[in-house]
């Protein structure tokens, strides 16, 4: 058999592929990937091995001011570890036509202008369909018009919602508060999505080969939040509980079923630290499986912070010598971190993650190494806005809350920074499925139910 002769791109040493890759932008380097098998493979070791952030255009938001925010649109992609913006020289229709819902194993997921929700990976340009959620919604109609606010028109059997019109955040707090796969689409496998819906009340299923949703059968909504790991689901309840379904392989229907139902005592140093805080803010809660653990953050945010970090009511925004309120917006102020003992079914504080970072907001929550990427500080946790509920409750802030939290002396850094407090679409971590397939501990095989 007669050998394949080298081309010249397979004579460029792998130094200069790394050398241009790093000088292209973000299109033009998903572009020299088609060129050949070489150029593919140097390209994807590139882009698959970084967590990105995902932006909106800079110029968009720091111009707009706040208006018409939901026609912005995603543009760029910043690499934490070269500190560098990959803009995109023309932004897809998917981008800033639709709403995005979520991000997991690599892929997007957004809502299209009616009601019909897809997958896309923009590393490999790749899109697949989902079945329509509107009747899964409440729903007759969800039509986005020209101004970018989504019309609706419910069935009548919804009690939920009554407003006729909803903007790109407002169907992120009302109707889809997280999307994310239970497999990677892009390696063939029998994936499957799932949706934390209407007022995290319901837990929605799709498995690759289905043309429906199902509605899993819960116990105790609503939800804080859901992750997938090994073909299961967990779900954390707001009675701090933890339920677990097996998502049952493709001959799902019917099959998915509750494994455990496990209730936990919340832990003591949030719950009187949540106590002292009453009236001051809103907490958040993110499970993750990180290294053989599972993972319980809770992230205080007060509603009102000063410049200095001072938590304020709305009271102290008034002035007898002012007519207009000051200007205060929400901020994340601290984080807590426990992992699960599986003996004694208690939450356990975790004073340190060592080499471990966390990526939180409306992604699908994960640890990674830090041993996998330059510049990605240890112990720390990087996070997004995902408070879907006050985005848009003032034109000159939302969509802000952002930044990278070291956990030994509680202190925090910006991220990427904008000159407007108005970010929207809000910034969305992307976590190449590459990155995670040697990082995923096995922690929830020991749940039972789950060997």
């Amino acid at each position: 058999m007669a050998k394949r002769r080298k081309s010249l791109a397979d004579q460029v040493p792998t130094e200069i592929f790394w050398s241009i890759f790093n000088k292209l932008s973000f299109i033009d380097l998903i572009q020299a990937k088609a060129v050949c098998s070489t150029w593919n493979l140097a390209a994807e070791e590139f882009v698959s091995k970084m967590p990105w952030l995902m932006l909106p255009s800079k110029k968009e938001v720091e111009e707009g001011d706040g208006a018409f925010v939901n026609n912005n649109g995603y543009n760029g992609f910043f690499n934490l570890c070269k500190n560098r913006v990959y803009n995109l020289k023309t932004t897809p229709m998917e981008f800033r036509e639709s709403c995005c819902i979520g991000s997991s194993n690599g892929w997007l997921v957004f809502l299209e202008h009616k009601a019909v929700p897809f997958l896309f990976n923009p590393f490999k340009q790749i899109k697949i369909h989902l079945p329509s959620v509107d009747y899964l919604l409440g729903l007759k109609k969800m039509e986005r018009n020209e101004d970018g606010v989504y019309e609706l028109d419910y069935l009548k059997k919804n009690q939920r919602f009554f407003f006729k019109v909803c903007g790109k955040q407002q169907v992120r707090e009302c109707f889809i508060q997280k999307a994310i796969l239970s497999g990677k689409p892009d390696c063939n496998e029998n994936f499957g999505v799932v949706l934390l819906c209407n007022n995290r009340e319901e837990i929605a299923y799709h498995q690759r080969g289905y043309n429906s949703w199902t509605v899993i059968d819960v116990s105790h909504p609503p939800y804080r939040d859901i992750i997938c790991h090994k073909n299961h689901l967990y779900a954390l309840s707001d009675n701090n509980s933890i339920e677990v379904w097996d998502l049952g392989g493709r001959d799902y229907v019917g099959r998915i079923v509750n494994k455990s139902d496990i209730v936990l005592p919340f832990p003591d140093k949030s719950h009187t630290k949540g106590n002292s805080l009453r009236g001051f803010g809103t907490s958040k809660f993110y499970l993750v499986e990180s290294c053989d653990d599972l993972l319980l953050i809770v992230r205080f945010i007060g509603d009102y912070v000063d410049f200095d970090g001072t938590l304020l009511t709305e009271w102290d925004l008034l002035t007898e010598t002012c007519t207009q309120p000051k200007i205060c917006h929400y901020r994340t102020c601290f984080f807590h971190v426990y992992k699960l003992d599986f003996d004694e079914l208690k939450w356990v504080e975790v004073e340190s993650l060592n080499d471990r970072a966390l990526f939180l907001g409306g992604n699908q929550s994960v640890s990674v190494s830090v041993q996998s990427f330059p510049n990605c500080e240890t112990n720390s946790i990087y996070f997004t806005d995902d408070c879907w509920e006050k985005m848009e409750e003032d034109y000159n802030y939302g969509g802000h809350d952002m930044g990278i939290y070291n956990i030994k002396d509680e202190s925090f850094k910006p991220i990427y920074e904008f000159s407007s407090d108005k970010i929207q679409p809000p910034p969305c971590w992307i976590i190449p499925s590459a990155m995670l397939e040697s990082q995923l501990g096995q922690c929830v095989a020991s749940l039972p139910g789950c060997n």
